[in-house]
């Protein structure tokens, strides 16, 4: 697996158009320029490793999904599947 500039640039704004944030709007919220920003989500610039902690931790994905587009493993989707079905019994149960 190689890292791909381009494809990290792809996940991140997709990330950020599906919260409804400009570039300018992002930058602000990460603290950096917009000019870093918008280069590195066209692939013509990288991203620091603390600025992608911060991206993971800001649209809280992994970092596994911003550099290398896995997703969550199966087993924390069950385990999180398992947590709503809990929480939908209990509020059901209070009805």
């Amino acid at each position: 697996m190689n890292f791909n500039a381009i494809e990290i640039g792809n996940r991140v704004r997709f990330l950020r158009e599906r919260r409804g944030l400009t570039l300018e709007k992002l930058a602000e919220k990460l603290h950096c320029s917009y000019s870093h920003i918008s280069q590195a989500e066209r692939g013509a610039r990288s991203y620091s490793i603390d600025l992608l902690i911060d991206m993971a931790e800001f649209f809280d994905v992994s970092l596994d999904y911003l550099i290398l587009g896995k997703k969550a493993s199966d087993s924390n989707t069950k385990e999180e599947l398992l947590h709503v079905i809990q929480e939908l019994l209990t509020i059901t149960n209070r009805m």
